[in-house]
């Protein structure tokens, strides 16, 4: 049986009860059709999830009782999803796929050969993915909701980035992702790293001063192998890969 998932800010989650204005709302009430006693859970942006009985459906609000708090998913190792900025379709499509991975960190990249541009609406662009991230939590069950960072210059993100582990797609050489971690999976299991970061660069690729820049602050170039992919299909191959090996 399905449970739906609702979404409310951690500070207005008081018990006894939980009011949902807006959109959590319309979808209870209207999309769902949910009904007086049944069951829902609500989850918060700190990834704390709570089982709870509808009260009762007003026209503007719906009242939710608190029943108990619910173990929450627990991710081992953080994953931050560098992606250079694509155009809309294919990045709203990746923002909902890193959400069903439980990445922890999205950061758009702004390269040398990025054709989608953020300069006008960045604003905007960035809270429709939220949202984006939001709903995709919401139908996948989970209670991780990613953090979407302002687009970063991808030198700035280079140089800040802070992660234990740190790749980069390439396209000029690099091993392959997964004998990569085949091996240190093999050598220690038990060893988990404690935050890794990927990146992946526009459909032109990265420019050779990027992939430069990348091997002199430590990341390392890994490859998906022979067959040529979307930029999209890539990072979500990858972030696959990754997840399943650290976080399965």
């Amino acid at each position: 049986m399905t449970i739906h998932h609702f979404f409310v800010e951690a500070e207005k989650v008081r018990s006894p009860l939980v009011i949902l204005y807006g959109r959590e709302h319309h979808h209870l009430a209207h999309v769902l059709r949910l009904k007086r006693g049944e069951k829902v859970r609500i989850f918060n942006e700190r990834g704390e999830v709570f089982s709870a009985l509808i009260e009762r459906i007003e026209p503007e609000r719906s009242v939710l009782r608190l029943e108990a708090r619910i173990q929450s998913e627990r991710i081992l190792v953080p994953l931050t999803v560098a992606q250079a900025c694509l155009k809309a379709r294919m990045m709203d499509w990746l923002i909902g796929k890193m959400t069903e991975l439980r990445v922890a960190r999205i950061v758009p990249l702004i390269t040398r050969r990025t054709i989608a541009r953020l300069e006008a609406g960045a604003g905007q662009k960035i809270k429709r993915w939220q949202r984006l991230a939001l709903e995709s939590a919401k139908q996948s069950q989970s209670s991780l909701i990613p953090e979407i960072s302002p687009p970063l210059k991808v030198e700035d993100f280079i140089f800040s980035c802070q992660t234990e582990r740190k790749y980069f797609l390439s396209e000029h050489g690099g091993e392959l992702l997964r004998d990569i971690l085949s091996l240190e999976f093999q050598v220690n299991p038990v060893q988990r790293p404690a935050s890794i970061a990927i990146c992946a660069g526009p459909e032109g690729g990265w420019t050779r001063e990027e992939e430069e820049l990348f091997r002199s602050r430590g990341f390392v170039p890994v490859s998906l192998g022979s067959m040529i992919y979307r930029a999209e299909t890539a990072m979500f191959m990858a972030t696959s890969i990754l997840s399943h090996f650290w976080n399965a």
